[in-house]
């Protein structure tokens, strides 16, 4: 099966228009296959890049929304450990944490009863929240720090701490294709040699 390539290494990437004529957000990093971005609100951006890995990251970069929250609002929501544990049963029916010596259970008499999460808070002074799976569910930090400002100069990261909100309802980075580019109705503008 032969892929159709949407574009050239030496033509560039100017717009993308929904079907609605809205603009959609775009970045070209010069050569590559296009790939579209989308949330469960939408497409968020169509990027070019080398390698699913490098477009991912301009994503991150470029087209993530700024977190809300504040440095402190995240330290104060996420500045603990967590920790899993198996809670077993003994053979005269006390419930604990899991040791090396209580396996194999068939020799011990030990019996699995539930998953536990232990969350600890940060000793003063020590920061945890960036290594927290919670907070790297919900956020993530953008590979080259704070974005830049607008044409007209406003900032594009109010709070300006490089840090990005997730979507919690998934989002998908796929191969633009001439089959996907129809079915979602987006008209792009290439300039340059074919």
């Amino acid at each position: 099966m032969k892929t159709i390539q949407l574009i050239t290494d030496s033509q560039s990437l100017v717009s993308a228009k929904s079907r609605f004529g809205h603009n959609i957000p775009i970045y070209d990093d010069g050569y590559g296959p296009l790939f579209i971005h989308r949330t469960s609100m939408g497409i968020s951006g169509i990027v070019r890049a080398q390698t699913w890995e490098d477009a991912y990251s301009i994503c991150e970069d470029e087209f993530f929304p700024e977190a809300s929250e504040t440095i402190e609002e995240i330290r104060l929501d996420y500045n603990f450990t967590r920790k899993h544990v198996k809670i077993i049963q003994t053979a005269d029916g006390v419930e604990r944490e899991d040791e090396p010596e209580d396996y194999p259970f068939e020799k011990t008499g030990c019996s699995f009863v539930r998953w536990d999460t232990i969350e600890t808070p940060a000793p003063e002074g020590e920061d945890v929240w960036p290594e927290n799976e919670l907070f790297q569910e919900a956020f993530g930090f953008r590979p080259n720090g704070v974005r830049s400002c607008n044409a007209d100069g406003s900032s594009r990261d109010p709070i300006g701490h490089g840090i990005y909100a997730k979507d919690l309802n998934g989002d998908t980075l796929e191969t633009l294709t001439p089959e996907l580019l129809a079915a979602l109705e987006i008209t792009l503008e290439i300039t340059g040699n074919e």
